[in-house]
C-alpha cells in the first residue's frame, strides 16, 4: 500500500515545536490615568515577551508592584495572563496615606511592575502614576438636605452611588419627602432595586422624559424612638445612578439638583419645608446644583501580539503559504474601585490595528496590512526574525517579533531508485508488465542557530508538491514510486530531486509469506519515536517502523484477523501483496473461514479477513490458510502457507435475565392478552436475555443462538417460551401464578455444565371494589360513603356522589381504575354523569327523582352488582355559612377595581348531614345558588350583590365598609342561618385617570381602617393608570 496510503511499511516523525521560555521583557500601560481617593485602585495592563520577542511565555510565579504604599496585596494573578497574547492585568489599592501626602491638585509617582520566577525578578517596567488630592467636605451646619456625589470623574455607563443625608437639628425625623432632579442626557437612574435605607420605609416614584427627570421619595421612620433619626448626619437613603452611555465628555455642571419638600417630626409637625438640597461633589459643598465629570474611554496604550510567533515555510513541499497576523490589545482609560473592581467594558482584546510597519519582511515574504505572508524558498536555511510594529490611531505598540523558519529539503528513493520488471506479473490487466515500487523519503531540516536548535522532519506524507518528471517512466502514489516503462525520471519536491531508473531486466517471485494480524492491536516500533499501539481493523494508515510480534492464535468464536501477505523477489526485495494485485487467500483447515476482500468495508478493503467458525474445536495447523499470488492472466506466481491455531476456553458463567420492562417488584409479571390488566399497562410477554462469559473477553450474547435451549420447568400451564426466549402468557390458562424457565446448552460442549433459571409471573384482575362519596369533594369527604342522595335545602335539586373504584390483582397489588369504569343504573331515579377527572373522565351519580336504583359498575370482564342508591325528598338543610371570597386585599377586605367591575363571591355551605359545598356560587353547577341562598348588601351605592352572588363595585367608600350578608332560604325544620362580611369599596383609576389615597381599605386613613381626625397629617398615595401608552405630564393636583 505504500507509506502514505494503506500499507505497513510506514514512516513517521514526531512533530516539531519550540518550548516556552521565561519572560524577560514587559510592556506596561496605566489604565487609570488619574487615581482618586474615592476610586483608589491603580490598574495596569501589560504584555510579556521572551528573549526572542514571543508572547507565549512560561507563566510567572508572581507579579510585584513597588513605588507606592498599598492597602492589601496586589490583585495580579499570573494564571489570568492570556497564554496566546501574553496580556494580563494588575490592580493595586493605593493606601489613603499616599493621597494625604499629595501637595498640589495632583502628583506623579514612579511605579515599577516586576515579573517574578523562583523568587527573582526576570523583567521590570516603570510607569508614571498620577494621584489626585482628596476633596475636603464638611457636614451641614444647620437643618437641611445633603446629596453626596462622586468626587472623581466617571466613564460612560459606569455606575455610582448617591448618598442622601439630613440635618434635623434637635428634632426626630419621622417622615420626609424629597425630590432629586437629574439630567437624563448625563446620568440615568438604575432602578428601585438599587435604593436602600436602614432607617426608613421608602415609597419611590421616578419620572423620565425629555424635559425633566426626577426621583420622588417619601420616607417613614421604621422606629420613631430611635436616636439614629436625630442629628446633623441622619442617613436617609442611598441610590444608584450611572453615567449615560452617550454622555458628552467634560463637566456636567447641572447633572443634579434637588428639593427637600418636608421634614416632619413624630408629632406630625413640619419643622422644615421646601428648601433646596445642597450637594457635595468635586468642589466640596455647594448650594444649588451637583456636578458630574465625564471622562471618555479613550485609548491610552497599545499592546501588540502575533497570532503565530513561529512560522514554518512549507511551500517548497506542500505548495501552501504560511501567515501570521499581528493584532493589538487596545488599552482604554478605566476607573476602578476597591469593592466593585475596574470599569473594563471598553477595554478590548483582538482589535484590528489601523496599520503596521515591518523590518525584514521583504527577506522572507510580504507584509499585507498587518499579516506577514511567507512563501517560496526564501532563505534556504535558518531562522529569521521579523519585527512588526502595529499602530492604532496615534498609538504605537512595541515591535512584535515573528520568527520564520526555512527548510532544507532532501529527497531519496529506496533501492537507489533502481526498479525492475517482475517476471510473469501483470499490472492489473493481463499482459501489462508490472514493475517494482520503491518508497520515497522526503525530509526537511530546520535550524535556529541563535537557539542552538535543529530538527529534521519526515515530510514524505505531507509533500503534496511531490512530482515525477516523466510519468510515462515512473508514477507516484502514496509515497511510492512505481515503474511504468524502461527509462529515467526524477522525483522532485521543489528544487530537490532524486533519480529513478526503470530497467528492462527482470526479477522473479520466489515465495509468499503471510501472517494473521489480530484486530485488537498491532505493535510497531518506529525509531526514534516511542512505541505506539495501533488498531488495524480500520484503515491501515498508521505511524510505523517494523512489525513486531504477529499473533496467530484465536481464542473465541467469530474472532477475526487480517491476512497480511508479502512476496519476496530473487533480488532480495520484498513487496506487500494486496487483493488488487492478485492476492488470493483460501482456508485449508475446517476451523477457519475467510471473508473475500470484495465483501469488506471500505476501511479495510485491502485485506482478507480470517475468522473462527462456530462450533470450532481446539486445533492447530501449520497450513490453516493458503496465500497465492495469482497474475491477472491466471498464472500462479508464488504460494505461501499461513499457520493458525484455535484455543477456545470453556465458558465460566451464564447469565439469564428478563430484558422486558415488566417488574412489579423483584419479579417480572405478565398478563393474558384477554385480561383487563392490559388496560393498566401490564405486558403480555417477556423477552429473556442470555449471555455466556469466557476468559479474556466480554460477555457473549447467546439469546438467539441455536445451541441455547429454553425449558419451562414449572408453570407450563401458565406460559410458553419460544426458541428465541420469548415468554408468552397462555390464553387457555384459568389460574394465576409463577412459572420457572430454565436455560441449558446440551449441544455445546464448552458450556454443557452451565444452566440458569428465571421466574416470570402471570397475573390478572381478581376483584373490584367501588365506593361513592360526596361531590364536589371537600376535606375529609373521601372517607364518607354515600348511599343516599338528599334534596338540597328545599331547592328541588338533589345531591350527587363521585364514584371511585379499585381493582385487586393476583400479585397482591391494587390500582385505581375510577377513570376506566363503565357505570349504569337500573332506574331513572339515578343517572350517571361523566365529569372531567385528572386523567380521563370519572362518573358522578346524580339524583334525578325520589326512589331507589341498583347501580352496576364494570371494568373489563369484572362487574359489581347490587349496590343500591336511594334518592329522597328529605332535605339536607343549611346549618352553617362562611364567606370565602378572595378579594383584591384580604386585610382589610377590599373590593378594589375600576367602577362597574363585577366579582363572583364564594361561600362555604355546611349541611345537616355533614356534607359541604366549598364554593356554593361557582362550584355547584347543577343547582342555582339562588334556590337556597339569599344575598344582600347594606350599601348598594358602593357595592351591590345579585341573587346569584355577583358583587358589583359602584363607588369608593370613604367612611365605612359595606356589609354583605348571605343567609339560607326558608326551609321547614331548618334554623335561620346567615353570616356577614365587611368589604371596603375602593376604586382603581381607569385609563388616563388618577386615584388618590390608599389602594386598600379606606382611601384616606393612616391605618386603612379608621377615618382620619381633624388636624391629622396623612401621607396620600397617588396612582395613575397609563394603560399601554406613554406617560402623562402633570404639574399640580
Amino acid at each position: 500500500g505504500g507509506p502514505c496510503a494503506g500499507g505497513l511499511l510506514l514512516g513517521s516523525t514526531a512533530g516539531f515545536t519550540t518550548a516556552g521560555l521565561k519572560a524577560v521583557a514587559i510592556d506596561a500601560v496605566v489604565r487609570t490615568t488619574v487615581v482618586y481617593a474615592d476610586q483608589p485602585v491603580l490598574s495596569l495592563a501589560f504584555g510579556l515577551r521572551d528573549a526572542d520577542g514571543r508572547p507565549r511565555v512560561v507563566r510567572p510565579d508572581a507579579l510585584n508592584v513597588t513605588g507606592l504604599t498599598l492597602a492589601g496585596a496586589p490583585n495580579c494573578d499570573p494564571s489570568s495572563i492570556d497564554a496566546a497574547t501574553g496580556v494580563g492585568f494588575c490592580d493595586v489599592v493605593v493606601a489613603a496615606s499616599e493621597f494625604e501626602a499629595v501637595g498640589g491638585p495632583t502628583e506623579t509617582r514612579t511605579v515599577t511592575l516586576s515579573v517574578i520566577y523562583d523568587g527573582v525578578a526576570s523583567a521590570s517596567a516603570e510607569v508614571s502614576a498620577t494621584l489626585a488630592r482628596p476633596v475636603a467636605t464638611v457636614g451641614l451646619a444647620s437643618a437641611g438636605l445633603l446629596v453626596s456625589l462622586p468626587t472623581s470623574p466617571r466613564l460612560p455607563s459606569e455606575s455610582f452611588t448617591v448618598s442622601v443625608t439630613g440635618h434635623t437639628g434637635t428634632d426626630a425625623l419621622a417622615f420626609f419627602q424629597l425630590t432629586i432632579f437629574f439630567d437624563s442626557s448625563v446620568v440615568t437612574y438604575s432602578g428601585d432595586a438599587f435604593v436602600d435605607s436602614s432607617l426608613y420605609t421608602l415609597q419611590l416614584g421616578v419620572t423620565n422624559n425629555s424635559t425633566q427627570s426626577f426621583l420622588s421619595v417619601i420616607g417613614a421612620a421604621k422606629n420613631t424612638g430611635s436616636s439614629a433619626i436625630v442629628g446633623d448626619n441622619v442617613t436617609l437613603l442611598t441610590a444608584q445612578f450611572a453615567v449615560a452611555s452617550g454622555a458628552a465628555s467634560g463637566v456636567a455642571a447641572t447633572a443634579f439638583s434637588g428639593t427637600l419638600v418636608s421634614f416632619t417630626d413624630v408629632s406630625n409637625r413640619n419643622f422644615l419645608q421646601v428648601v433646596p438640597a445642597k450637594f457635595a461633589d468635586a468642589r466640596g459643598i455647594v448650594d444649588t446644583n451637583g456636578q458630574v465629570e465625564v471622562w471618555p474611554a479613550d485609548p491610552v496604550g497599545l499592546l501588540g501580539y502575533a497570532t503565530s510567533a513561529e512560522l514554518f515555510n512549507t511551500e517548497p513541499f506542500d505548495g501552501a503559504t504560511a501567515n501570521a497576523t499581528v493584532n493589538v490589545h487596545v488599552v482604554r482609560r478605566s476607573q476602578c474601585s476597591a469593592t466593585s473592581g475596574c470599569q473594563t467594558a471598553s477595554d478590548s482584546a483582538g482589535d484590528v490595528a489601523t496599520g503596521c510597519t515591518a523590518s525584514g519582511a521583504d527577506d522572507v515574504g510580504t507584509l499585507s496590512g498587518c499579516t506577514l505572508i511567507v512563501g517560496g524558498n526564501g532563505t534556504s536555511q535558518g531562522a529569521q526574525a521579523v519585527e512588526i510594529t502595529p499602530e492604532f490611531g496615534a498609538l504605537t505598540a512595541a515591535p512584535v517579533t515573528v520568527r520564520v523558519w526555512h527548510p532544507s529539503v532532501s529527497v531519496s528513493v529506496a533501492s537507489g531508485g533502481r526498479l525492475q520488471r517482475i517476471r510473469g506479473a501483470s499490472a492489473g490487466t493481463c499482459g501489462v508488465p508490472l514493475y517494482q515500487s520503491a518508497a520515497v523519503a522526503v525530509t526537511a531540516t530546520f535550524e535556529a542557530p541563535p537557539l542552538s536548535q535543529s530538527a529534521t522532519v519526515d515530510l514524505t506524507c505531507l509533500a503534496t508538491a511531490m512530482t515525477s518528471s516523466n510519468a510515462s517512466v515512473a508514477t507516484l502514489a502514496g509515497g511510492l514510486v512505481t515503474g511504468v516503462a524502461p527509462g529515467t525520471a526524477q522525483v522532485c519536491v521543489g528544487t530537490s530531486c532524486a533519480n529513478v531508473t526503470v530497467l528492462s531486466s527482470e526479477v522473479r517471485p520466489v515465495c509468499v509469506s503471510a501472517a494473521l494480524v489480530h484486530d485488537s492491536s498491532l505493535t510497531f516500533v518506529p525509531n526514534p519515536v516511542p512505541t505506539q499501539s495501533l488498531n488495524v481493523s480500520g484503515a491501515v494508515d498508521v505511524s510505523a517502523g517494523y512489525l513486531k510480534g504477529l499473533e496467530s492464535t484465536m481464542v473465541f468464536e467469530g474472532a477475526g484477523a487480517s491476512v497480511i501477505a508479502f512476496a519476496t523477489l530473487n533480488d532480495g526485495s520484498v513487496i506487500e501483496l494486496l487483493p488488487s494485485m492478485g492476492l488470493k487467500v483460501v482456508p485449508t483447515a475446517p476451523f477457519v473461514g475467510i471473508l473475500n476482500a470484495s465483501t469488506l468495508s471500505s476501511s479495510n478493503a485491502n485485506y482478507y479477513r480470517a475468522f473462527v467458525k462456530q462450533d470450532a474445536t481446539d486445533a492447530a495447523s501449520d497450513c490453516a490458510l493458503e496465500a497465492r499470488w495469482v497474475d491477472p492472466c491466471g498464472a500462479t506466481l508464488a504460494v505461501g502457507a499461513i499457520g493458525a491455531s484455535v484455543a477456545l476456553p470453556p465458558a465460566t458463567g451464564v447469565s439469564l435475565t428478563v430484558a422486558t420492562a415488566c417488574n412489579t417488584g423483584a419479579t417480572c409479571s405478565i398478563t393474558r392478552s384477554t385480561d383487563a390488566a392490559t388496560q393498566l399497562g401490564r405486558v403480555t410477554s417477556a423477552q429473556l436475555s442470555v449471555s455466556l462469559t469466557f476468559p479474556g473477553q466480554s460477555a457473549v450474547n447467546f439469546t438467539f443462538d441455536p445451541r441455547t435451549v429454553y425449558t419451562v420447568v414449572s408453570g407450563g400451564d401458565l406460559v410458553t417460551v419460544s426458541s428465541g426466549g420469548l415468554v408468552v402468557a397462555r390464553l387457555d390458562a384459568t389460574t394465576f401464578g409463577a412459572a420457572v424457565i430454565n436455560v441449558t446448552f446440551p449441544g455445546f460442549s464448552r458450556a454443557g455444565g452451565l444452566s440458569a433459571s428465571v421466574t416470570v409471573r402471570v397475573d390478572g384482575v381478581q376483584n373490584l371494589t367501588w365506593t361513592a362519596s360526596p361531590y364536589p369533594a371537600y376535606a375529609g369527604s373521601a372517607s364518607v360513603t354515600t348511599t343516599t342522595l338528599r334534596q338540597v335545602h328545599c331547592s328541588g335539586r338533589f345531591q350527587r356522589a363521585a364514584v371511585s373504584a379499585v381493582v385487586g390483582l393476583s400479585d397482591g397489588t391494587t390500582s385505581d381504575v375510577s377513570t376506566h369504569l363503565f357505570l349504569s343504573a337500573s332506574s331513572a331515579t339515578v343517572s350517571a354523569v361523566p365529569v372531567p377527572a385528572r386523567v380521563g373522565m370519572q362518573y358522578v351519580v346524580a339524583g334525578a327523582a325520589a326512589g331507589s336504583s341498583v347501580v352496576t359498575f364494570s371494568f373489563g370482564t369484572v362487574a359489581v352488582l347490587g349496590r343500591t342508591i336511594t334518592v329522597t325528598s328529605a332535605s339536607a338543610t343549611v346549618t352553617a355559612l362562611q364567606w370565602t371570597t378572595a378579594w383584591q386585599s384580604a386585610s382589610p377586605a377590599t373590593f378594589a377595581a375600576v367602577s362597574g367591575s363585577n366579582k363572583t363571591t364564594s361561600v362555604r355551605v355546611t349541611f345537616s348531614d355533614g356534607t359541604q359545598y366549598t364554593d356554593a356560587v361557582s362550584g355547584v353547577t347543577w343547582i342555582p345558588v339562588s334556590s337556597y341562598l339569599l344575598f344582600a348588601s347594606d350599601d348598594v351605592d358602593h357595592i351591590s350583590i345579585s341573587a346569584g352572588g355577583q358583587a358589583r363595585l359602584l363607588a369608593s367608600s370613604y367612611r365605612a365598609p359595606a356589609t354583605l350578608t348571605v343567609s339560607a332560604a326558608s326551609c321547614p325544620s331548618s334554623a335561620n342561618v346567615s353570616v356577614d362580611t365587611k368589604v371596603y369599596a375602593n376604586l382603581e383609576p381607569s385609563v388616563g385617570d388618577i386615584d388618590l389615597g390608599n389602594r386598600y381599605g379606606l382611601p384616606f386613613s393612616a391605618d386603612s381602617v379608621n377615618p382620619p381626625v381633624v388636624g391629622q397629617l396623612l401621607p396620600v398615595q397617588m396612582r395613575i393608570n397609563f394603560g399601554t401608552g406613554a406617560y402623562f405630564t402633570f404639574t399640580s393636583f
